[in-house]
């Protein structure tokens, strides 16, 4: 019996025009083995905005998908069910601090630990690109930025949003000073995709836009550092 294999797809942050995200979501799909996927959206992290419920519905809708969101902000009952019977899960962006802290609350870590391992494809933007690691640099506990504890499903770090220059040198210090482990930093329009825990492919939709390795010592583009593990 073939392994089955473990997939996230991290996504540093939203293009900078409508065709540019069409392109990152149409990478997720692209990384199923089906013709028609059953895709979910979990809206936590914007406190289940309607908003960016809506547009996912609308990003999605020409996919030939099945598509459904669940408001884990008012209800986790039913959950479980809903998760596993996904082919691509996508966790929008937001406040990565409030949508981890109802996702321990309630136990969901061991729930999406269960869909990774069966090889649903866990995928999201921002607040749910980062969400998959051992830990997080981010700026949702209202501090600046600072260490948050992932659910794990990663080791190692990661930022999103590292386009922004303040955000990466933060990184770079952070790893630098033992705050952090090594990690990765994933800009705007960028999709890394891990296998088994590892990085394995880079897409970017943005010219000039990219993901690094940071350890102590190397700030490396994260192509290279692929070609050498």
């Amino acid at each position: 019996m073939s392994k089955i294999e473990k997939k996230i797809i991290a996504i540093g942050g939203v293009g900078v025009s409508p065709e540019s995200d069409k392109e990152l979501d149409n990478f997720i799909i692209n990384h199923s083995k089906k013709m028609k996927n059953n895709i979910g959206f979990l809206g936590t992290a914007s406190k289940d905005d309607k908003e960016k419920i809506n547009k996912f519905y609308k990003r999605f809708d020409n996919t030939s998908s099945e598509l459904s969101h669940f408001n884990l902000t008012s209800d986790i009952d039913g959950f479980h069910e809903w998760l596993l019977s996904k082919d691509i899960v996508y966790v929008g962006g937001g406040n990565t601090f409030y949508m981890l802290e109802i996702w321990k609350k309630n136990s969901l870590e061991q729930v999406f630990k269960k869909a990774y391992e069966k090889g649903l494809i866990l995928s999201g933007v921002s607040a749910g690109a980062v969400c998959w690691f051992d830990w997080i640099l981010s700026d949702s506990m209202g501090r600046g930025f600072e260490p948050l504890k992932g659910i794990n499903l990663i080791e190692g770090s990661c930022t999103p949003h590292s386009s922004n220059t303040e955000r990466i040198n933060e990184f770079e210090f952070n790893i630098k000073n033992n705050k952090l482990p090594n990690g990765v930093a994933i800009d705007d329009g960028v999709a890394v995709v891990f296998i088994d825990g590892k990085p394995s492919e880079v897409y970017s939709s943005i010219n000039n836009h990219n993901a690094y390795f940071f350890d102590k010592n190397t700030k490396i583009n994260l192509k290279e550092y692929i070609k050498n593990i």
